[in-house]
C-alpha cells in the first residue's frame, strides 16, 4: 500500500488537530491607522496599499468592535463552532497600550472565541505591546501576523514599506521568546524580488523558526501609487505561471512544520486592476497541488540547507 503525504502543511489540519474542529476567522476593522502613513516611518503607505489598510474587513471602523465580533460570529456560526478575533486592517498595534488593551478585550466577548489574531509591521511591536498580549494567553491563544512582504532590502525600498529586514527578525526573536505564535505574511510575486529571493524568504522563515506563514500574490487596486505606475506601463505583474512556480519553490524550501495559513489571496471585488489573473482562487491552488503531484514536491523537499 502506497501512502500519500500531503503536500504541505494545512492550516486546516493544524486548527483540527490543535481545537478539534474548524476553526473561523472573525475579520475586525478596529480604525487603526498605519505608521508608514502618518509619517513616523513613511509617508504615503506602502505602494500597493490604499485607505482600507490592506485589511478587507467587512466592516468600517464607525462598527463598535462588540458589534462586529456578533455580527461576524452570526454569519459564520453554521460553519464554525471556535473562531479567531482577528483584527486585521493596518497596523494593529499602533496605539497607546491602553487603548490596544481595550479594543482587544472588547473583542473576546464569546466564549467560542479561542484566539486573538493581530496584524501588524516588524517595526511596530515595542515590548510593551509584547508583554499586553502575553497577558491574553491565560484566556486565548495568541497569534501575531508580521507584514514582511520581501526579505530583499531593494524590494522593500520599492514598495515603500519602511522597514528592514534587521527588524523582522528582532520583532520575530522577541515575539518567540514571550511564547507567542508568530506568522509571517510575503508577497512572492513582485517583479523586483526573483525566485532566488523566494527561496530566501522561505529559509529566514524557517531559521526563525516562525509559527506559520501568509503567501500574497500581488493585486493591484485603486488609488494607490501601485495603481498608478500599472495604468503607465511602468509596472508589469508576473505571470500566473510565475506565481505557481514561486509558490511551489517557497513551499520546497520551507520547514514543514511551518504551518500555510494561506497560498493565495483574495483580491477585493471592486476597485481591483488586476488580482489573480482573472481566474478563482480556488482554481489556482488547485494548480499548485497538481503541479506539485505531477513534480513528487512537497513542503520542505530541499529544507536541509539549515542541516536540521
Amino acid at each position: 500500500m502506497v501512502i500519500l503525504l500531503d503536500l504541505y502543511n494545512r492550516l486546516s489540519e493544524y486548527f483540527k488537530n490543535r481545537y478539534g474542529e474548524r476553526v473561523q476567522r472573525l475579520p475586525i476593522n478596529a480604525g487603526f491607522t498605519c505608521p508608514n502613513k502618518t509619517g513616523e516611518r513613511g509617508k504615503g503607505g506602502c505602494i500597493y496599499c490604499d485607505l482600507t489598510g490592506s485589511g478587507f474587513a467587512a466592516f468600517k471602523p464607525k462598527v463598535s468592535i462588540e458589534e462586529q465580533v456578533k455580527e461576524m460570529i452570526n454569519r459564520y456560526e453554521k460553519k464554525a463552532n471556535k473562531f479567531l478575533a482577528y483584527f486585521q486592517a493596518n497596523t494593529n498595534t499602533y496605539a497607546p497600550v491602553d487603548e490596544l488593551k481595550e479594543k482587544y478585550e472588547s473583542a473576546l466577548i464569546d466564549d467560542r472565541i479561542v484566539g486573538l489574531d493581530v496584524s501588524t509591521r516588524p517595526d511596530c511591536v515595542p515590548d510593551e505591546v509584547i508583554t499586553l498580549l502575553k497577558t491574553f494567553k491565560d484566556r486565548v491563544d495568541v497569534y501575531v501576523e508580521l507584514g514582511v512582504e520581501s526579505t530583499n532590502p531593494n524590494t522593500l525600498k520599492y514598495m515603500n514599506r519602511g522597514h528592514s529586514l534587521a527588524e523582522v527578525i528582532d520583532s520575530v526573536n522577541r515575539l518567540k521568546k514571550a511564547e507567542l505564535e508568530v506568522i509571517l505574511h510575503y508577497i512572492i510575486d513582485f517583479p523586483c524580488d526573483t525566485l532566488e529571493d523566494v527561496k530566501e524568504m522561505a529559509k529566514v522563515s524557517s531559521a526563525l523558526k516562525v509559527d506559520g506563514v501568509k503567501l500574497h500574490s500581488l493585486y493591484i487596486v485603486e488609488n494607490t501609487k501601485l495603481a498608478d505606475l500599472y495604468k503607465s506601463g511602468e509596472f508589469v505583474p508576473l505571470t500566473l505561471d510565475d506565481f505557481v512556480e514561486r509558490a511551489i519553490t517557497f513551499l520546497e524550501y520551507l520547514d514543514p512544520k511551518i504551518v500555510i495559513h494561506r497560498l493565495v489571496a483574495d483580491p477585493p471585488k471592486i476597485g481591483t486592476l488586476h488580482g489573480n489573473w482573472g481566474i478563482s482562487k480556488i482554481k489556482i491552488l488547485n494548480l499548485i497541488e497538481n503541479t506539485m503531484r505531477e513534480r513528487g514536491s512537497y513542503q520542505g523537499k530541499f529544507f536541509n540547507y539549515l542541516n536540521n
